[in-house]
């Protein structure tokens, strides 16, 4: 009875785990870039959020087939496998056991004894020492999760981003395929009207100098998008050829606009933060070292085990299955002469865990920055745009005002031709910014490791 009594003392104890629980950094962050109240909104697929079916389908084609995802996956499921070896050692451990022996005992002879059983383990995890391993085997399968979702980011970002510049590109091509149409339709008219002795020859040379640098124009275009399709291929996954094919079939997109960027608010919690994976790794890593500390420390204490026999014993081997026997012992296995070993590896994984943690605080210094700038670039971007627009519309109006002067003889065609390159030229520009509109959404996507939701307040205020 004292034995058992004794044993149940022994298994209340091992609730009671050696080194210390994981406590999270305190960071120096704000709780929020401005006072807007917002409310987070876990949102794992944010390219929806642009309302393009075709940018959801290269990413979610790339999201299939990109290899260093499927590497990141084959890391986790290795991840899994140390996690459960961990749990197993929770599991007393059952083996199958024949065993011959001979021993003189007392002068008395040569004595046999043959046992044949199964043979049984159990190690009382006085110390938390299985718990701690257990809780860093899980920690360290969530870091490995945490970076899979940092290359899902990665990779659905540099799929947006060349899919938005390649719709710039198609944009960019549509304009210049106009002007370079105008350009010829006039260099006609010019070369009638220098026929006619209506110009000089001076104003037929300008006008086609003119088209022929819409023309080069064009061709580095093409050339740019060419290039532009051959990387979205390599991210999505498929053969170039495919892809240009696939793009040439679908023509009636060429001139449209790009796609829309989704509203953001300025005023987003910090809290946002925490669920990027690089941070979540980052701490994930930090308490799979918090926990090896507690496991290195559980290791300088006896061990103790429960083992068993249960089978038959026998002096011979013809009776070897004629009688069962069974046994039962505890076993403390205590280190004596580790000559420094444990101590060593306790002050080994307090190293790591400084490590651990100056990396955790690297990675929320560097995830409040990359937001930051993405905030500070997405609001740059919204007045750059606005100012494109602006100057379009203002250019457009002077060009129709230029023309019909031209026509009406008040003006010569030189400066008809200045007041339609800066139009053409800005029309240009106005495409770049809503690119740079569309790729700083991106960022701030990615800065914050996925979407967010505004309180109903804050739509109302806006």
């Amino acid at each position: 009875m004292n034995k058992f009594a004794w044993m149940l003392a022994a298994l209340l104890l091992a609730g009671c785990a050696a080194g210390p629980d994981y406590v999270r950094p305190e960071s120096e962050l704000p709780e929020r870039w401005t006072e807007a109240e917002t409310r987070v909104a876990d949102v794992d697929a944010w390219w929806h959020a642009f309302g393009d079916a075709r940018l959801v389908a290269l990413v979610e084609q790339a999201l299939a087939h990109n290899h260093e995802l499927r590497a990141a996956a084959a890391n986790i499921e290795a991840a899994a496998a140390r996690l459960n070896l961990a749990r197993m050692d929770y599991v007393p451990t059952v083996n199958g056991a024949i065993e011959s022996q001979r021993r003189e005992l007392d002068g008395s002879g040569v004595h046999g004894e043959y046992r044949a059983g199964f043979a049984i383990s159990y190690e009382i995890d006085l110390w938390g020492r299985i718990r701690r391993a257990n809780e860093a085997a899980l920690a360290e399968m969530e870091a490995d999760v945490a970076l899979r979702d940092g290359v899902r980011a990665a990779v659905a970002a540099a799929v947006a981003n060349a899919y938005f510049e390649t719709r710039a590109l198609e944009r960019r091509i549509a304009l210049a395929t106009r002007l370079l149409e105008t350009r010829e339709a006039n260099l006609e008219l010019q070369r009638e009207r220098l026929a006619a002795g209506l110009i000089p020859r001076y104003d037929y040379e300008q006008a086609r100098s003119e088209t022929a640098a819409v023309a080069a124009e064009l061709a580095q275009l093409r050339n740019a998008h060419s290039q532009a399709l051959t990387a979205l291929a390599v991210l999505r996954g498929a053969s170039p050829r495919e892809m240009h094919a696939e793009w040439q079939a679908r023509r009636e997109i060429s001139d449209a606009a790009l796609p829309a960027a989704p509203e953001v608010p300025m005023g987003l919690p910090s809290e946002l933060l925490e669920r990027r994976p690089d941070v979540r790794a980052a701490e994930h890593r930090l308490v799979a070292a918090n926990a090896r500390i507690g496991e290195a420390k559980a290791s300088l204490f006896p061990r103790l085990s429960l083992t068993a026999f249960a089978g038959s014993v026998s002096a011979s081997l013809a009776g070897l299955f004629e009688d069962d026997a069974w046994q039962a012992a505890t076993r403390a296995d205590v280190p004596l002469t580790d000559l420094g070993r444990g101590s060593a590896s306790v002050r080994a994984a307090r190293a790591r865990h400084a490590a651990a943690q100056a990396q955790y605080m690297k990675a929320i210094q560097a995830a409040f920055r990359e937001t930051f700038d993405a905030l500070s670039s997405l609001e740059a971007s919204r007045e750059v745009m606005r100012a494109q627009r602006e100057r379009v519309a203002a250019l457009q109006a002077a060009y129709e005002s230029a023309e019909a002067r031209y026509l009406a003889g008040r003006i010569g065609y030189l400066e008809l031709l200045d007041v339609e390159r800066q139009l053409r030229g800005v029309e240009q520009q106005q495409v770049d910014a809503e690119l740079e509109l569309l790729r700083a959404t991106v960022d701030l996507y990615r800065a914050l490791g996925g979407g967010w939701g505004i309180a109903g307040e804050a739509l109302a205020g806006r």
